[in-house]
């Protein structure tokens, strides 16, 4: 039998092909299927195509097949060397179970979840390659199934299979640290015919991690990506077992930032991030552009002084010998402390302000029976801490511990346990005689804690699993901070063009611009005078203070390019120390004599050393132990997570945040009958006030009330006052066009000047005019609450703290005539923000708006349209 080619007139024989159809026939009768179960699809396959491949002709049936609802596969394949190529496809289904000869017991066959899709279908097609070349022609043999159609081919294995192109793209997303569903959707998007499931992309991914490690073990396959990637790695292991002990690692362009960058350095140890329950040293640098970089991780066997010293040493290595740092921040971690202490005598070590907060809420907050009086606590401490002079240091220290004398185990814990041992590493007497950029916390290393965290997803991962995560992250950041040092070159923002700047353009980061622009503008108050100044700027940033400022101004004069600290001109990572001429020739030939005069024991280890060295995928090296629970049974349940056990003070929190510190007194909070003044408010608000504390009507009732909320006790209103005359003086020309005149400003100057034990109607506090001088000046958010109208007041010159240090003080006017001290809850809508701020606001404030706009919101929708309650400032008496 011969089969012709209507176009190309190309004879193909198909000698055989008649007796696989007759065998095709004896097999029908043989099964003697009913015809109702047998499905025809020979029209589909019957085709005069020729296909140019063999994977062509492939293709075009088993797409054909899919169409219809079958899967077809290869069952025989002859590379034609007695006669001509030829192919032979047939249903998935074909032929029987042949079970395997160590399964023969029947207990075997019927075990559970064991099973054969095979039902000897007939379906059968035969491809055949043509003599004159590569081409390919199809005859069908058989077009019957002997079983239905399938509704969906998701659940068949082979149909799911992926193609060469699918799974380069598998490898790619995988290295790239994209999550299974998301290949299987990136997948499924290219190729709308795709059946793949979800156990087809785990097995894929397991083979491609066999085939790249090539039978590597889990330290050999890190060993190899390190040294291929460049990267530095040192490594202490137990000599008796070969297990790793502390292991280091840092990225080349880390090192080149490190060595750009090196004025500050932040560290602290991450937790549960692997298996071995090692804790991560992670030690982070801050760029000009005011990005974080990571320098390097350390995998710690212990938090001692030996582990940490090692860390430090190879630090140490790896930058110039005149460029070590001049400020490390970290945790009062003491064996880390005592390391830096060896290896780092002249660098300046600076203690985490956050963390030594909490740790005075952890071990203070219990002492405290009333929520008012631990508030005013911790604002006593706050402004301890932030006393910016020693002698105000030693003042506010004698006010805290004569209004908290009642206390005296919270006096003792922080006076003994931080201020005298520790102060001159975060009291800002001190601190800002030191340049550390801003840094006082270790707020970045925590932040680079919790991206590694959400992108490692696991406590359980490897150290090889871990540095995939890492190197993507690290690869990422240099990625942005490359981009952000050339938006610092070419970009120039508008509010720079003044002509001050000139030789500072596209000279200095664009973040040592902003904060140079704040000082700019603070020099037409301050002028020369270096006491109003602080010159903080100069000494805590390297940067032009505001007197300086004003001396170029008086002078006429641009502000110098070298008067910016080397730091913010670097927009780049290129280093000068690098010698073009360093060699190894002098080790090679110290190593080669050593290696001569060592007998064979010697020659052996010499030699095993220098394959670890040159090969690192040959390491014999070994992952720690797992660290298993001494006690009790062993979980069956494996905890993936990667989230910290909670610290001291969250647990002091969360204890009482249903007891005494929850609310201002002592006992559940108060119903509304039992708080004075409480109708006094918006309805809307009442039941998120927590507390009302009254103060002494004698005129001075606004200025005592903001005295006892900040901690200073109620008579400190005298303090009060000065500093809010003293706010005026400093910024006068800034308030005359936020209040819209000089002699406004005089009259609220002459409102607080006055000192005696009564104040006349004209002396009283009147908002909205002083709650941007308060709000302002102490740093804070104030929120002004009455029957009449609700305002929310922002700092208008200072940057944005975190949200977690922001301090909220609630004031209430009530009876039209008198102010008290309002306590809300932490979940409390809060009124808007005094259109004023948004007028003449700083640039660098427009954060402290960010943190409260659901709870605006929140405050918005209670009080609905219909609400008596203005929130704007100014009002029409008559209409309310």
């Amino acid at each position: 039998m011969a089969l012709k080619n209507s176009e190309n007139g190309v004879e193909i024989s198909f000698e055989t092909v008649e007796k696989e159809e007759d065998e095709v026939q004896m097999n029908l009768d043989h099964n003697a299927a009913p015809l109702q179960q047998l499905v025809d699809i020979s029209d589909a396959f019957s085709s005069n195509e020729i296909f140019c491949s063999r994977d062509a002709l492939i293709e075009w049936a088993r797409n054909v097949g899919k169409r219809n609802g079958f899967v077809i596969v290869i069952k025989r394949s002859d590379k034609g060397d007695s006669r001509k190529a030829r192919v032979t496809l047939a249903c998935e289904r074909g032929g029987t179970y042949r079970h395997a000869k160590n399964k023969s017991n029947v207990e075997d066959l019927n075990r559970k979840g064991t099973g054969t899709k095979k039902c000897d279908c007939p379906f059968k097609i035969i491809g055949v390659k043509l003599t004159s070349s590569d081409d390919w022609s199809v005859k069908v043999v058989c077009g019957f199934h002997n079983h239905r159609a399938a509704k969906q081919l998701e659940g068949h294995s082979y149909a799911g299979r992926l193609s060469d192109g699918e799974k380069t793209i598998l490898s790619d997303m995988t290295k790239n640290l994209v999550k299974p569903r998301n290949i299987l959707l990136s997948i499924k998007n290219h190729d709308e015919y795709n059946v793949s499931t979800m156990k087809t992309i785990y097995n894929a991914r397991h083979k491609h991690r066999l085939l790249n490690s090539a039978g590597r073990s889990q330290m050999q396959q890190l060993m190899k990506q390190l040294n291929e990637c460049k990267y530095v790695q040192w490594h202490r292991k137990d000599e008796s077992n070969d297990c790793v002990r502390d292991l280091f690692w840092a990225h080349p362009t880390s090192i080149q930032l490190l060595n750009a960058f090196c004025s500050v350095l932040i560290m602290d140890c991450t937790y549960k991030t692997n298996r071995y329950r090692l804790p991560l040293l992670e030690i982070v640098g801050v760029t000009s552009t005011n990005l974080t970089f990571s320098v390097a991780f350390v995998y710690l066997e212990t938090e001692r002084v030996d582990n940490y010293t090692w860390a430090m040493e190879k630090l140490q290595s790896l930058m110039f010998a005149d460029r070590l740092p001049n400020v490390i921040v970290t945790d009062r971690e003491l064996a880390l402390m005592n390391a830096m202490r060896l290896v780092f005598p002249t660098t300046t070590s600076l203690l985490c302000r956050w963390h030594i907060s909490k740790n005075v809420l952890g071990n203070c907050k219990k002492l405290f029976e009333r929520k008012d009086k631990w508030e005013a606590f911790m604002s006593a401490w706050s402004v301890l801490v932030f006393s910016s002079k020693e002698d105000d240091y030693e003042r506010n220290l004698r006010s805290l511990t004569t209004d908290y004398y009642t206390y005296p185990g919270a006096v003792k814990y922080v006076t003994e346990s931080w201020l005298t041992p520790y102060k001159e590493r975060f009291v800002a007497a001190w601190t800002d005689k030191v340049m550390h950029l801003g840094n006082v916390t270790t707020n970045r290393a925590e932040s680079a804690h919790a991206k590694l965290k959400r992108h490692l997803g696991s406590s359980q991962g490897d150290f090889e699993s871990s540095w995939n995560v890492i190197n993507a992250l690290i690869e990422l950041q240099h990625t942005e901070i490359k981009a952000s040092f050339e938006r610092s070159i070419s970009v120039v923002e508008h509010q720079f063009n003044n002509a001050m700047f000139k030789e500072l353009r596209g000279m200095v980061s664009r973040a040592s611009l902003n904060m140079i622009l704040m000082e700019f503008k603070r020099a037409t108050q301050v002028e020369i005078d270096k006491g109003i100044c602080g010159c903080v700027n100069r000494t805590s940033y390297g940067l032009p203070c505001a007197h300086e400022l004003a001396e170029l101004i008086k002078e006429g004069r641009t502000i110098p390019l070298d008067s910016v600290h080397s730091h913010w001109r670097k927009l780049d990572t290129v280093t000068d120390n690098v010698s073009s001429e360093l060699t190894i020739s002098t080790e090679i030939d110290s190593i080669l004599r050593q290696f001569a005069e060592c007998n064979e024991a010697g020659k052996i280890a010499l030699k095993r050393k220098l394959r670890e060295l040159a090969c690192p995928a040959t390491t014999s090296m070994c992952p720690p132990l797992e660290k298993v629970k001494g006690k009790g049974l062993p979980s069956l349940k494996i905890n993936l997570s990667t989230k910290r056990a909670p610290s001291l003070f969250e647990i002091v929190e969360s204890a009482h945040d249903s007891t005494s510190p929850a609310t201002a007194c002592s006992v559940k909070v108060p119903k509304e009958k039992k708080l004075k003044y409480i109708k006094c408010f918006p309805h809307q608000i009442r039941e998120h006030i927590v507390n009302i504390v009254d103060v002494k009507a004698d005129g001075h009732c606004g200025y005592r009330s903001i005295a006892g909320l900040l901690g200073m006790g109620e008579d400190g209103w005298g303090t009060v006052r000065h500093d809010l005359v003293r706010e005026l003086h400093t910024f006068h020309d800034e308030y005359v066009q936020l209040y819209g005149s000089i002699d406004r400003v005089a009259e609220l100057v002459y409102s607080l000047s006055w000192f005696d034990s009564f104040a006349p109607y004209d002396r009283w506090m009147t908002l909205p005019d002083m709650g941007h001088l308060i709000a302002s000046r102490y740093n804070i958010v104030l929120v002004h609450l009455s029957i009449r109208q609700c305002l929310t007041y922002l700092p208008l010159r200072s940057v944005s703290l975190a949200p977690l240090h922001h301090k909220l003080i609630a004031l209430g006017f009530v009876e039209d005539s008198h102010f008290v001290q309002v306590f809300l809850d932490s979940t409390s809508p809060i009124p808007p923000i005094a259109c004023n701020w948004r007028n003449y606001r700083y640039q660098c404030a427009r954060g402290w708006e960010i943190p409260y706009v659901p709870r605006i919101e929140a405050f918005r929708s209670s009080l609905g349209t219909n609400s008596n309650v203005a929130t704007q400032e100014t009002i029409d008496v008559d209409e309310t």
